[in-house]
């Protein structure tokens, strides 16, 4: 390679959705020298994390040839995209500069490799102690995941005196939790100041009622309870909430307090990890548990993986929050979902590995029970990355969510209120998990009008028809060709189309009975026909617990010294995320994690 032009540069990287980070790149003596973000990035962020990862590995090898962090894979290839930019502009080729780095391993193989696959449902593995033991380390609470759960409790058990150790199998804190918009409070201080008010008795019920009353509405009260003190604590601790509402109009109540930033990532994160440090907290990056350790009846800690070797983690409570089974194919198949074509927003490492460790033991399972925050999408339409759930286009309440659409079963005929989001956004799939396949059929008004606003919507769709991503999107001038292109029964799809339109022109949907000024008659083309696809946000729950977070087996017994906590636990919900409370997940989240904290530090002082 030849030796580069030594100086100062500057460049811009892309990030994702638009984002863009700024650098001051230095060449001295002909190599990469510094790597330097000129804005302010957030410590121990994922994007933290990028930059220092890959600007290390950059200078040290004077290499292209990095490694994406999971999780951040724009941000990962923005950053090489620019410093490649740079070796131009220094006089160097850049593809000389992309050459394989000897023992090189990405985020996600190793994600991969530290997953066990744990088909069978004793998953027997999670329990098998290894062989060999590398390094051996003593704590009094050990916490499995540092996203909104993990973290709460990692403070709070800070607070109450604990020794206290934190895996986590990403190089960042956050996992999921980063992209949480907000958090469910009632009658929070913030509320008051707003003028809002609500009977805590008249949401528990309501939240009763939508769930059909299968649940064991303590777990309600509690957590409903407790809201106004933990938004309180969160506060106090630097947390930042900038309004409170809705959410969009879609909850009955305005509970929603929003994160500064529209994200966890920013409002949430950086001031809980601060505070966990502060007191002392040890956190353990890209550590992996390969198990539980269970000895003389008991949950004694669990055995870890890192690039150090396999460690055994001695400690008198575990609290398992690592983020639900949301990005495990495996696991959503066992709920019955389809996942074919399944978009995951979710983190690649909430693979259910507390889930798992949660059954080995013989935990009760509530996994079948328990909902995905499951929505649709359309494959030809653009959907990259995690936050695909708020695209204005192809997101959970746009053009795929329903609305004045069509939506058909495999047999030609309608099969549910296409509006049914305006109930609960995640009704929008519900009946679609009940079907081979689901079309939705619009024409080009109808696309206009969901879309208003939207930068380059029409070329968007132009080229979504063009490219046609998985066969799922296909345009026509006549209504009666859409069904050719799913091997729909043609006059099937004609006469429901009539009817369907007839209704429109009556003001009445003698089928459903859907709003009536959704009833928009889809007569005059062009028409297009899309295949709905299952896009996966989080699982929510899967290991019963009791009200004081401790895991339970089949009869209710605790498993003693076992804690579960955030998206692995949810015993408030069944089948369905009623989402009426906005924010309850989050809520949820630092409620379990805080109080299994508690509940931790008195089991240990009542056992040791």
């Amino acid at each position: 390679m030849v030796s580069l032009k030594s100086g100062t540069y500057k460049v811009v990287a892309e990030g994702y959705e638009g984002n863009t980070t700024p650098y001051e790149v230095v060449i001295k003596d002909g190599k990469l020298s510094e790597i330097n973000p000129q804005k302010e990035v957030i410590p121990d962020s994922l994007e933290d994390t990028v930059i220092k990862r890959l600007t290390q590995q950059m200078i040290g090898e004077q290499t292209l040839e990095v490694d994406a962090i999971s999780g951040a894979t724009s941000t990962s290839k923005g950053l090489v995209k620019a410093v490649g930019e740079v070796i131009a502009q220094a006089g160097g080729n850049p593809d000389e500069y992309h050459q394989s780095v000897s023992g090189s391993v990405s985020n996600s193989e190793e994600a991969a490799a530290v997953s066990k696959a744990g088909t069978a449902d004793d998953y027997s593995e999670w329990r098998t102690a290894p062989e060999k033991i590398d390094k051996e380390i003593n704590t009094d609470f050990l916490i499995i995941g540092a996203g909104i759960s993990g973290l709460a409790a990692a403070v709070q058990a800070g607070e109450l005196g604990l020794k206290t150790t934190v895996l986590e199998k990403m190089p960042f804190v956050a996992g999921n939790g980063g992209g949480v918009e907000g958090i469910f409070g009632i009658n929070t201080k913030m509320q008051k100041a707003a003028g809002i008010h609500a009977n805590k008795e008249e949401i528990i019920a309501r939240e009763a009622e939508l769930g059909q009353y299968r649940v064991d509405g303590s777990f309600w009260v509690d957590l409903v309870n407790n809201s106004a003190d933990n938004i309180d604590w969160l506060v106090d601790h630097g947390v930042q909430l900038t309004s409170v509402d809705d959410y969009h109009g879609t909850c009955q109540f305005p509970t929603f307090h929003w994160y500064k930033g529209g994200f966890a990532s920013v409002g949430y994160v950086p001031y809980m990890k601060e505070h966990a440090d502060k007191l002392g907290v040890e956190f353990l990056l890209e550590t992996s548990a390969q198990g539980l350790i269970y000895e003389d009846g008991a949950v004694r800690g669990a055995y870890a993986k890192n690039k150090d070797g396999i460690l055994k983690i001695n400690a008198k409570a575990t609290l398992v929050a690592t983020g639900g089974v949301g990005h495990s194919e495996e696991l959503i198949a066992k709920q019955g979902w389809q996942t074919e074509n399944l978009h995951y927003c979710s983190m690649p490492s909430n693979t259910g590995d507390g889930y798992k460790m949660a059954m080995s033991l013989g935990a009760k399972d509530m996994l079948l029970e328990s909902p995905e925050f499951m929505m649709n999408y359309i494959m030809a339409l653009p959907h990259e990355g995690v936050h695909l759930y708020i695209d204005p286009i192809n997101g959970f309440m746009a053009l795929p969510s329903g609305g004045p659409v069509v939506w058909v079963n495999q047999e030609g005929v309608r099969l549910v209120n296409e509006n049914v989001k305006k109930y609960n956004l995640l009704y929008q799939r519900m009946a679609i998990h009940s079907t081979k396949n689901t079309y939705q059929i619009f024409n080009q008004a109808i696309y206009d009008k969901i879309t208003e606003g939207v930068e380059n919507a029409q070329e968007i769709l132009a080229e979504a028809v063009r490219t046609n991503d998985g066969n799922s999107l296909y345009k026509e001038d006549r209504i009666e060709d859409l069904a050719q292109h799913f091997n729909l029964p043609k006059d099937t799809v004609a006469d429901t189309m009539k009817r369907y339109n007839h209704y429109c022109h009556q003001g009445k949907d003698e089928e459903f009975n859907k709003d009536a000024d959704m009833l928009i008659p889809i007569e005059e083309g062009p028409f297009y026909i899309a295949r709905l696809d299952p896009s996966n946000l989080i699982g929510i729950g899967g290991v019963g617990s009791n009200r004081k977070f401790e895991v339970i087996d089949e009869k209710f017994e605790k498993i003693p010294g076992l804690y579960i906590s955030g998206m692995d636990s949810t015993m408030q919900y069944r089948s369905v995320y009623t989402i009426t409370l906005g924010g309850s997940a989050c809520a949820h989240n630092v409620n379990s994690g805080r109080h299994a904290a508690m509940n931790a530090k008195d089991y240990i002082v009542n056992e040791f």
